[in-house]
């Protein structure tokens, strides 16, 4: 049941984003180049029922929100993650997520990009036997409701979700409820966003664990890393982890591994099952070096913040912790700073 659940549920949320084009790099990129926020108002959606969901899943399913959700420490590491990862996803053409199920489309930039997350995810393990004692040991593990207790928590949470969905539908001048417009066959923003909330809240319930990437992929690339002889069992990062004396074995155990894959089979499924699949060049060389160079930097961003745009951002800003909102902020500066350069070099 341990591979079970993430692979299911890796196979609905690839179908899911595809079919809605859901996006978690438009969410942040769109604002500033086009002044679009259908994407931003998609996100923000899918983060209020998560929270409603996580809540309840945590007192009524006993599901202990604090241990088993994504509430990690906040501190340097957590903004200067989420500086690359911003910078990098905007760059990239694509989030973690979104490079998944875009390689299931078809996307050959894409696959040029999760390359760089794999690369980059191992040099984040790597380097995090410097970040852990020297940062993340002393910073502090913030669980909103320990601080403020759940009914204040709660409310905060959900009035600031609901305030920047308001303020990002002003910003555009757009209907408020204009994302859950239907466009032909596709899924609108919104339904995308609710089927992934509610997917994700079942998947906690049912594993105890909430949507993740990120860590999946390190393993993955520690996985090649070790054939290659690279010592990656002595990083602290996954010593942990290692439980069999086949290292590359072990490493290959990681659930959010199969959770990965089953999301480009889920986009790939969904893309053929409606004739939208084929394969998709970029117009110029200079985009699978953009590609890479971004994949580098949320790998390894990605690993520094603990969490992606899934982990850290969806799952981390649902289970009510604060590195989850720090972590979102710096990626909207580092995707500002990564939008100025699509704009000046790769956008011709």
């Amino acid at each position: 049941m341990q591979l079970l659940y993430p692979i299911v549920f890796g196979f609905i949320f690839g179908f899911v984003i595809q079919r809605s084009r859901f996006c978690f790099a438009a969410c942040f990129r769109d604002i500033f180049l086009i002044r679009n926020t259908a994407q931003t108002r998609a996100v923000l959606l899918a983060l209020f029922i998560n929270t409603l969901g996580f809540t309840l899943v945590h007192f009524l399913l006993d599901g202990d929100l604090a241990a088993a959700g994504h509430v990690y420490p906040v501190g340097l590491h957590t903004m200067v993650g989420g500086l690359l990862f911003g910078f990098g996803m905007v760059i990239a053409g694509s989030c973690v997520s979104g490079c998944l199920t875009r390689i299931g489309e078809g996307n050959l930039m894409q696959v040029v990009a999760l390359l760089g997350i794999l690369l980059g995810s191992l040099l984040g393990a790597w380097r995090l036997d410097w970040w852990l004692p020297t940062i993340i040991a002393s910073a502090p593990t913030v669980f909103l409701p320990a601080v403020f207790g759940w009914p204040t928590a709660l409310v905060l949470q959900l009035t600031v979700i609901g305030l920047l969905y308001l303020a990002a539908a002003k910003y555009e001048g757009a209907d408020p409820w204009s994302i859950f417009k239907q466009q032909g066959d596709i899924l609108s923003y919104g339904k995308g966003a609710i089927f992934l909330a509610v997917a994700n809240i079942i998947l906690f319930a049912l594993w105890h664990k909430p949507w993740g990437i990120s860590s999946g992929l390190t393993h993955l690339a520690a996985s090649f890393a070790a054939c290659l002889g690279i010592p990656v069992t002595k990083w602290q990062y996954f010593q942990h982890h290692l439980f069999t004396e086949n290292i590359a074995a072990s490493l290959l155990s990681h659930p959010l591994i199969y959770l990965a894959l089953a999301m480009v089979l889920g986009s790939l499924a969904a893309s053929l099952y409606h004739h939208d699949f084929r394969l998709r060049r970029p117009r110029t060389r200079k985009y699978y070096y953009s590609a890479l160079l971004g994949g580098i930097m949320m790998g390894y961003g990605a690993r520094l913040a603990i969490g992606c745009n899934i982990g850290a951002l969806l799952s981390g800003i649902a289970s009510l912790s604060l590195h989850g909102w720090v972590f979102a902020l710096a990626v909207f500066i580092g995707a500002y700073g990564g939008g100025r350069v699509l704009l000046r070099y790769l956008i011709t």
